[in-house]
């Protein structure tokens, strides 16, 4: 989104001001009514509740620093507003608030209305507003588009003009791109998405390309940054086959993963100059895990070399870009045996079993054991904890048409069938309940699947790699598991060690640091020597997952909320590691005792449940069993719900 701060922009919104009639020294202010003001705020409803999501952790952001965050429609009256005193009291003197106007025509030059004329962000600060009564405010805005291109709105952040810094207007368009793909997600919640980059937060999701497209492979809804990406217009795209986009093999192989869950995809050739050839195609499944759209997202590019590569400064080498490694961090002795045990069993056949608690990077590792595989199908990622028991087979195995109430017409192919040639990732392997674990076996035995309601079973040639943060051998012992799969699946077993344990801490924290703010597009952080201390003290329950969140948020409260250069002890959020169980004491149960019954066990649970006041992960955690294995004990003894109930009330 091209951004407006140019002397011609101001000096064109001044003229139009005097064009409007507008007098820099009396505002005549247009006010909407109460009923005005909700039919409008209903009109917009969809936008409104999409971008509470986005501005939300934004606000909190902006909270001590006298900022208010707006959202007005299209013609200029704030429909929604968040804000603190003493700042919303002065603002309220100039109707700065919800029902007003802000259009030029009535308030003359300022960034609601000047983004709204000239389409683009803008920032206007303090006596660049055309009326003298706003000259205490910096105004930061950026205009809302629907996914067919149509302008519904304008996103502000405004605050006292002795607050103005430069990068709130950036900070402010990638806002207002999250909220667009946000509002395209929740309109497309029955369609086919394909998103064209990965996201995970407001900076990520800023930049995000994104396509709807229909059962039949048409093309409904498309954003700006997509309509970059392809160098086409949406208005051009909307009605027509996926294939204008990715030709005709590759949105027929696009199209055929549609009911998938993750699947890495590589078509064999593009249909534009500058689209990438491989691809990551995820499943979206709404509240019965029912996939009700799939995201695509190109294959991320290396952000540096990986321990041991050799370096290459031609960016035009596609077949070494193409088969780059994700770079890796793997100083740590630890972490270089992991490594190079993988690269060892890479070219077997060998079904691995990767075992490390939450957050250690066990799908990095698996993704690195197939790209080194030199395997020519996908990578397909099943998380076995996520999917319902009812669903497991038929998501493993796929079923013919008619097969069950429910299923589609043109029956749906397997998990199995989709890895054939390359590697099947099975995620959470140890929440996989018995039933399914035998028909597994079977499957990994024999090398053949039969789709549910077909008598005839097909070849498939599947390399599996499973991923656990058990102790799969203590869950045989307990018999919550069929030691014969445990056997078949761990022909070759790799141990992630937690981040606790590991010797490049130092080195990750750098990355990281690095990584986030070239993703942010924002000048390097350092980072306070008091600060690092803290974060080598924290044990990192959460490992690395944990420990990029940890640096992502310390980024934004350093560069955006403080305006500093260097990370520092109080931008660090850590939560009190005494209170987090890490999954080495969390996912391996203690021993139960002998003789244990049916209603020993639901009194455990109902005590685990009143502990944690009813919230199931966290009585999960008490447990010592994995959340989707209590919701099925919760199904299992009905009287819990009635117990949860009462806890809730």
């Amino acid at each position: 989104m091209e951004i407006l701060e140019s002397p011609q922009v101001l000096s064109a919104s001044h003229q139009r001001s005097r064009q409007f009639g507008v007098d820099p020294d009396h505002v005549v202010n247009d006010i909407l009514s109460g009923g005005e003001l909700r039919d409008r705020q209903s009109r917009l409803r969809p936008l409104l509740s999409a971008a509470e999501t986005v501005l939300k952790p934004l606000w909190k952001f902006l909270e001590k620093r006298s900022f208010m965050v707006l959202l007005s429609d299209a013609d200029g009256y704030i429909l929604s507003s968040w804000g603190k005193s003493p700042f919303t009291e002065r603002a309220k003197m100039v109707q700065l608030s919800t029902g007003a106007n802000w259009h030029e025509r009535v308030k003359g030059t300022n960034a609601i209305g000047t983004a709204l004329m000239e389409r683009k962000p803008v920032s206007i600060v303090g006596s660049q507003h055309f009326c003298y009564e706003n000259h205490f405010l910096t105004c930061y805005a950026a205009p809302l588009y629907t996914s067919t291109g149509e302008l519904i709105g304008v996103l502000d952040i405004s605050g006292e003009v002795h607050a103005h810094h430069p990068h709130t207007l950036g900070m402010v368009t990638a806002a207002a791109m999250a909220c667009q793909s946000r509002l395209l997600l929740e309109e497309s919640r029955r369609e086919l998405t394909l998103a064209l980059h990965a996201a995970d937060a407001i900076m990520q999701t800023c930049a995000q390309p994104l396509l709807s497209v229909d059962d039949e492979g048409k093309i409904k809804r498309m954003n700006q940054a997509a309509e970059a990406l392809f160098h086409v217009q949406a208005s051009r795209c909307v009605g027509q086959p996926l294939e204008m986009l990715f030709g005709k093999h590759g949105a027929a192989r696009i199209l055929s993963l549609k009911n998938g869950d993750i699947t890495e995809l590589r078509l064999e050739e593009s249909a534009r100059s500058g689209v990438p050839d491989t691809w990551i195609v995820r499943a979206v499944k709404d509240e019965r895990k029912h996939p009700f759209c799939t995201i695509l997202s190109p294959m991320p590019a290396p952000s540096g070399p990986s321990a041991g590569d050799g370096r290459t400064s031609d960016a035009g080498k596609k077949d070494e870009a193409r088969s780059a490694p994700q770079r890796i961090i793997a100083s740590c002795p630890k972490v270089k045996q992991v490594f190079a045990l993988l690269r060892h069993i890479a070219k077997s056949n060998a079904t691995v079993l990767i075992r490390g608690e939450t957050g250690t990077g066990k799908e990095i590792a698996a993704r690195e054991l197939h790209r080194q595989s030199g395997r020519k199908g996908p990578f397909v990622v099943v998380n076995c904890g996520a999917i319902p028991e009812s669903l497991i087979e038929s998501e493993l195995f796929g079923y013919e048409k008619g097969a069950f109430t429910g299923a589609q017409q043109k029956g749906q192919m397997g998990k199995f069938e989709a890895a054939n040639q390359g590697t099947l990732f099975l995620d959470e392997i140890g929440e996989l309940p018995l039933a399914s674990q035998a028909v597994l076996l079977r499957v990994l035995e024999e090398k053949r699947v039969t789709r549910i309601g077909s008598h005839v079973s097909k070849p498939v040639d599947v390399r599996i790699v499973a991923a656990t943060n058990r102790d799969l051998y203590q869950e045989v012992v307990q018999k919550r598991f069929r030691a014969d799969l445990y056997f078949r699946l761990n022909e070759m077993e790799i141990v992630l060690p937690p981040l606790r344990e590991r010797t490049d801490l130092d080195e990750l924290i750098r990355h990281f640091l690095h990584e986030i703010t070239a993703e942010l597009n924002i000048p390097p952080l350092s980072i306070a020597p008091e600060a690092m201390h803290l974060l080598r003290q924290y044990q990192w329950p959460g490992n690395i997952r944990q420990l990029r969140h940890v640096i992502r948020q310390a980024v934004f409260r350093a560069h955006f909320v403080k305006g500093k250069d260097a990370v520092g002890p109080g931008d660090l959020q850590l939560p009190d590691d005494e209170l987090i169980e890490s999954d080495s004491i969390r996912e391996n149960p203690l021993p139960e005792k002998p003789g244990r019954t049916s209603a020993d066990e639901e009194s455990r649970i109902a005590l685990a449940l009143r502990e944690a006041g009813g919230n199931v992960s966290q009585a999960a955690r008490l447990l010592k069993m994995g959340r989707t294995t209590l919701y099925r004990k919760l199904k299992q003894y009905p009287r819990l719900a009635v117990i949860r109930k009462e806890i809730n009330e």
